[in-house]
């Protein structure tokens, strides 16, 4: 995946999406940057629109977490311009007018007024089916388009500062050029023949700088993306806090996989040592090296031995923070995809179908929970010794901890199964086993 962009109603059309080779999303809300990056995991995203009052806002932690993983964030138009000028000082790369005038607090050729609102963004739309249509006018592009027509001499100064106090008044679901005019009529210290200047200017001269900003965001991350940028690399600490732990925890459902996909990742697991190595690829590929791996190359010299030896420790206690904060939904995710290209997903896929339909037929089996002590010591003893071929670990559950299963109970159902299909299948079942390879 090389990029998702969340829009709506200012880039509404398949035009529009054609600019980019891109996911294409609704606006964000809260969790829809977590959510794509573990589920997606882009090496860019965009935010154009995103959700002010009928759904939570797209959250600042998340786009600071997907930051601290590596992805590219812009920002522009609406609330990407927003989001964009708060963390423009963490590494969020604004883009456009619109994003200039939030980080600057002034938008440029429209006076000095204080350019800080979330209204001056924010539009009411139709839903998706209607392409997210706009049915009322950004105050921004109001803006921008009054000062336009002061430059072309269509209105005075006296009267686009007055338009602009009208427009600002409104709620914005109620701003549009016809309700400007019908309230700018109301008032007779306005000349209507300004009014009536701007009404028969407005069709061709009105200026959308949301949607100018838009593009010009699609075609910075064109060409940004061309140029195969390494990951964004984080200037911040993330703090991984109870209330990001909870939140996030919220944000996924309890599986991101299908009943396919979960079968796969269990047949892996019980090859132990595999799942593990192939998990730890996939974790260094994501952190930009193995996690145990030491950061600093070479010996200590001896007058700098504890300096150096210091600077190792807290280079490899940030790297196992990074790991710590991937979540397990997306590294499995990033096993798939490398189980399908090597081919293994579909032999795994075909063991682990071919077993459930055997096992499903087995109904006398008992249920592990009803095992005794001794009865799961040997089936435990079993796995390592005849599956795996190696001796039980001291550890036993900060060893499957590793090979992704969620408690010792789950180990032995699996483990279990696993028996009873061998046995099912004979020197088959060991043989198919067998050429998957085991750690």
């Amino acid at each position: 995946m090389t990029a998702c962009i969340f829009a709506g109603p200012t880039l509404p059309t398949q035009a529009d999406v054609a600019l980019l080779d891109a996911t294409w999303l609704p606006p964000a809300k809260h969790g829809d940057v977590y959510r794509a990056v573990t589920l997606l995991r882009p090496r860019a995203i965009g935010i154009v629109d995103g959700y002010f009052q009928w759904a939570p806002s797209v959250w600042h932690k998340e786009i600071l977490w997907a930051i601290r993983l590596g992805v590219h964030v812009f920002g522009a138009s609406s609330m990407g311009a927003l989001r964009a000028a708060e963390l423009a000082p963490f590494g969020m790369r604004g883009v456009g007018r619109i994003f200039a005038a939030y980080r600057d607090g002034v938008l440029a050729g429209c006076g000095d007024d204080a350019f800080e609102d979330d209204d001056e963004v924010a539009v009411v739309h139709g839903p998706a089916e209607s392409g997210y249509i706009a049915v009322s006018e950004a105050m921004v592009n109001i803006r921008l388009t009054l000062a336009h027509a002061e430059s072309a001499a269509v209105i005075s100064a006296s009267t686009r500062a007055r338009l602009v106090a009208i427009a600002k008044a409104q709620h914005f679901p109620e701003r549009s050029y016809e309700r400007l005019l019908e309230l700018a009529r109301a008032e007779a210290a306005l000349a209507e023949a300004e009014l009536a200047a701007l009404q028969s200017w407005l069709p061709a001269g009105r200026v959308n700088q949301k949607r100018a900003d838009a593009l010009a965001m699609l075609e910075a991350m064109r060409n940004f993306l061309a140029a195969d940028p390494a990951p964004a690399r984080a200037g911040f600490h993330f703090e991984h806090t109870t209330l990001w732990e909870r939140a996030v925890s919220e944000l996924l459902p309890s599986t991101a996989h299908d009943t396919e996909e979960a079968h796969a990742l269990d047949e892996l697991r019980l090859e132990g040592a595999r799942f593990h190595e192939l998990r730890g690829e996939v974790v260094g590929s994501l952190l930009g090296r193995p996690v145990d791996e030491a950061p600093l190359a070479g010996g200590y010299g001896e007058r700098h031995e504890a300096e150096q030896r210091l600077k190792e420790l807290e280079a490899r206690a940030a790297l196992r923070r990074a790991h710590d904060e991937l979540p397990q939904v997306l590294i499995e995710r990033q096993m798939l995809a490398r189980m399908r290209e090597s081919g293994d997903y579909a032999k795994l896929l075909r063991r682990a179908l071919d077993k459930q339909a055997r096992l499903s037929d087995r109904t006398d089996l008992p249920d592990t929970e009803e095992f005794s002590d001794l009865q799961l010591l040997q089936l435990r003893d079993w796995y390592f010794t005849q599956v795996l071929g190696q001796d039980m670990p001291d550890d036993i559950e900060q060893c499957i901890r590793a090979w992704g299963y969620g408690t010792m109970a789950d180990f032995h159902r699996s483990v279990f199964a696993e028996h009873v299909y061998r046995r099912m299948c004979g020197d088959d079942g060991v043989a198919v086993a067998a050429s998957r390879g085991s750690g």
